[in-house]
């Protein structure tokens, strides 16, 4: 039987997510990694959308913990489930470029997804499906390179919970956080849903671990559906873009309300199934 092909995306070089899923679906036994596809880091326009995001003083704290590896600001506990994934794996690559070189991957840098060079370069590896880890919006003509599309890990459950900082616009609706697995389209998380991942909430958590503690279940979600993926294909679920709602990135202070929930023992009670039948 033949191999399914695939590339991965990758925002930045030392981005442990792509990492991870490089070495992870490589090892698939129906799987082959064929390219990884790096935009380079750094624009104004990235930095821009990450002030942003995050404010000035939060943005250069992601900053240091992305690209100077810090592990000493009060985000540090967002990268350690991932770290510990790595190191329970065995995975120690430092780059996306090292890790290719490692697995005899194809590896390409572009200015953005969507240019010329990166269609080329998925053409000329003959991908079947691409894997998004990161690098931005992507156009129909990206979305369209490959036989099966794009495959994405949302950090919210679809198809209420679109858009930007979905696990925590889950929480705050008192929703047990999900990972939805699913094809992206031209719209803004209303692609075909090939599988649903709910995972639990500890008591007094935080935020910041919370959200690492996502990625790596995106990372597992992922390696389950590319395990089986023509039956997770055949068996998608169309979303009815008129059911969901789009959310943007949380203010700081919801975000200070959700803590403080998180402090004092709490976890969210309902599931997304019960939440749906409400709604």
């Amino acid at each position: 039987m033949k191999k399914l092909r695939v590339g991965i995306t990758s925002g930045y070089s030392a981005s442990k997510h792509a990492i991870a899923l490089l070495h992870e679906i490589n090892s698939l036994p129906g799987v082959e990694v064929v390219l990884l596809l790096q935009v380079k880091t750094f624009s104004f326009k990235r930095l821009r959308q990450l002030i942003r995001m995050y404010g000035v003083k939060d943005a250069w704290e992601k900053f240091k913990n992305v690209f100077l590896s810090s592990n000493t600001n009060r985000f540090a506990d967002e990268i350690e489930p991932m770290n510990q994934y790595l190191k329970n794996r065995k995975i120690v690559s430092p780059s996306t470029a090292s890790s290719c070189k490692e697995l005899n991957i194809a590896f390409k840098k572009v200015k953005s997804l969507n240019d010329e060079n990166a269609l080329t370069a998925i053409k000329r590896c003959d991908a079947d499906l691409i894997v998004y880890s990161g690098g931005g919006i992507l156009r129909s003509d990206f979305i369209k390179s490959t036989r099966h599309g794009v495959l994405n890990a949302h950090s919210g459950p679809l198809p209420y919970f679109r858009g930007m900082n979905c696990l925590e616009w889950s929480l705050l609706y008192n929703v047990s956080p999900e990972i939805t697995v699913h094809l992206i389209d031209t719209g803004i998380d209303t692609g075909p849903i090939l599988k649903r991942f709910p995972w639990k909430v500890s008591p007094l958590e935080s935020v910041s671990s919370l959200r690492g503690k996502s990625v790596v279940v995106e990372v597992k979600a992922l390696l389950e559906v590319l395990s089986d993926f023509e039956r997770f294909v055949l068996n998608k679920q169309v979303q009815q873009k008129e059911c969901g709602v789009q959310f943007y990135t949380m203010h700081p202070l919801l975000k200070e309300v959700i803590s403080a929930r998180l402090r004092k023992g709490w976890t969210p009670q309902l599931s997304f199934d019960d939440f749906e039948k409400r709604n």
